[in-house]
């Protein structure tokens, strides 16, 4: 029997499309694979029974951040790992979390500083200072990152040697 054109190349396509699916699916291309990490491991470990202790309810924020797609950094997982394989001490993992935590809601703040359209002009949520909780504007100025110059200074001029 002959085959017809068309049927051929639907079959090389047909091959084709499923190879190249099998070979994304081994790479873990386009499917979605689960994100365990040490994070789960401690969470694993301390957020079972009735007790909420100090890690549980680190881990609890830890993970709620997460969830919510504030990834802790490689540095952070990086640091819960060595807490964790410093048990029964659970003092580098209590740290490692506080590390982790105090990360993950930098990354919120700017996502969230970044999505306010009320924010005024030269807005920076970590320069220090005055009240507010660290919180000032910059003033419309003076750019982002820049110091403003000490009003005893004019600018241009130099006071310098002669």
């Amino acid at each position: 029997m002959i085959l017809q054109t068309g049927s051929l190349r639907r079959a090389v396509t047909a091959a084709l499309a499923s190879s190249a699916m099998a070979i994304g699916l081994l790479l873990g291309i386009g499917s979605a694979t689960a994100s365990a990490d040490v994070l789960d491991d401690v969470g694993a470990k301390y957020m079972h029974g009735a007790g909420d202790g100090e890690i549980s309810n680190y881990v609890q924020t830890a993970l709620k951040l997460r969830a919510q797609g504030f990834k802790p950094s490689k540095s952070n997982l990086d640091a819960l790992q060595a807490g964790w394989d410093y048990l029964p001490n659970q003092s580098r993992i209590i740290d490692a979390l506080k590390e982790t935590i105090a990360y993950q809601h930098r990354m919120q703040a700017v996502q969230q500083n970044s999505n306010n359209p009320n924010q005024p002009p030269g807005f920076n949520p970590f320069a220090g200072g005055g009240g507010g909780g660290g919180l000032q504007p910059i003033g419309p100025d003076v750019p982002p990152g820049m110091s403003p110059i000490p009003s005893d200074q004019t600018p241009g001029m130099s006071s310098g040697m002669g």
